[in-house]
């Protein structure tokens, strides 16, 4: 398994939460798993692998640098991970070419050189490698989480009905109304509408279940009208 691996997927992919649940799994067994998460893109780079201050003369630690070095410090060998949840961008991850290969070092402009330890894994959290060279995409592995087959916000769907207070006759009806409106408007969606915004199925998705949540009252879910929450469904898609 390669020591740094790029997560890829558009967003509510589930990117984060497979690294997580992988990292709780990993505690359950006994591996007590430690993650840090970082965005490199909050800071500039020199602020991410650190610099010498032109007035002191004086090294100043990066957010990186510092984290890795600790994490290198820790005198237990339990798996310890940097999740670097940000997109690829060429003026900080050409930096990450010599810890990403087998040397396994992070070299820093002081001259400094930290190692990634054999229990320390890199997970590059991102949506694309649109502007990421060969050299870095030849030094990772990768793991695309593709959104094409609906799987997340069907996913969404069944854990929302799950909590809803209702009984079984009125979440049948919303477990039908799902499946006769949700796929059908984002397939028309797609092909008839041309957002000023682009927005993953998951956002609409989402935005519909908060809109149930006000919507559907406890009047509406027992009402003896056949069509009640069908009603208020449509109410809430539009």
């Amino acid at each position: 398994i390669r020591h740094c691996v790029f997560v890829m997927g558009p967003p509510g992919a589930g990117k984060s939460q497979a690294w997580k649940t992988l990292g709780e799994a990993r505690t359950l067994r006994g591996d007590k798993t430690r993650c840090v998460d970082i965005n490199p893109k909050s800071v500039k780079t020199e602020e991410l692998y650190g610099y010498i201050s032109m007035a002191t003369r004086e090294w100043k630690d990066g957010l990186l640098s510092k984290v890795m070095r600790d994490l290198g410090e820790i005198p237990d060998e339990k798996p310890k991970w940097i999740i670097l949840d940000g997109d690829l961008d060429a003026n900080w991850i050409e930096s990450m070419n010599s810890v990403m290969d087998d040397n396994k070092m992070l070299t820093l402009a002081s001259n400094e050189r930290i190692p990634l330890k054999p229990h320390m894994r890199l997970i590059f959290e991102i949506r694309d490698l649109r502007f990421a060279t060969p050299a870095t995409v030849s030094r990772a592995g990768i793991l695309y989480i593709s959104t094409d087959d609906g799987t997340q916000w069907q996913s969404l769907i069944q854990s929302w009905l799950l909590k809803v207070k209702a009984n079984e006759v009125a979440k049948t009806k919303l477990r039908a109304c799902f499946t006769s409106y949700v796929k059908a408007t984002l397939r028309w969606c797609k092909k008839t509408v041309a957002p000023i915004v682009s927005l993953q199925d998951m956002n609409f998705v989402q935005t519909l279940l908060f809109m149930l949540d006000g919507t559907l009252s406890e009047q509406i879910l027992n009402s003896e009208a056949a069509d009640a929450v069908e009603k208020a469904f449509v109410f809430a898609m539009i």
